[in-house]
């Protein structure tokens, strides 16, 4: 799964220092079109954080999947990790002390494990939220308050005249 990494210039030239780094400075951010300059879509995420944060981010390279942008406007010690088709965001709090101890490739690592792991429950999260059952309409209120009436109600209203037909098309 692709990440994208955005930070500010000082943590992206700590994240520079893995031996897996590849510079790579990205598509440009605007391109010219009929006499206008528009966004560039063709960079998806460049394109949804402009979109998102109304400022431009700068590419700077990869390490694998990783791709690591600047922000000029990030000035403390943060960076956010995005993820997934929808961009989900984490947010991160640098610590150099874990990079000083045990290298920038252990600390990319232990991000790319707990990114995964915060990911997968959010996943798992939305899908039980979209199982858990909707509130019940009253086949009642449509005909008691029609002022009233919500989409469930109209739904039950429907399925017990459906109800009702099947069971008179079976004694017939």
């Amino acid at each position: 799964m692709a990440l994208n990494v955005v930070a500010s210039q000082y943590i992206v030239n700590n994240f520079k220092r893995s031996r897996y780094f590849k510079q790579n400075l990205g598509l440009v951010t605007t391109i010219e079109n009929n006499g206008r300059r528009s966004l560039n879509n063709k960079d998806q995420f460049s394109y949804f954080y402009n979109s998102q944060y109304k400022t431009t981010i700068y590419a700077q390279g990869n390490v694998g999947d990783i791709k690591f942008y600047v922000d000029h406007y990030i000035k403390d010690d943060t960076f956010a990790i995005y993820t997934g088709d929808n961009f989900e965001e984490f947010i991160y709090k640098y610590n150099g002390d874990i990079v000083r101890e045990k290298g920038i490739e252990f600390y990319i690592g232990h991000l790319l494990k707990d990114v995964d792991e915060k990911y997968e429950e959010k996943v798992k999260n939305d899908e039980l939220r979209k199982l858990e059952e909707r509130p019940k309409g009253n086949a009642e209120n449509v005909l008691k308050n029609p002022g009233n009436v919500t989409y469930e109600d109209l739904k039950a209203y429907l399925e017990l005249k459906q109800k009702e037909r099947y069971k008179n098309n079976n004694i017939i």
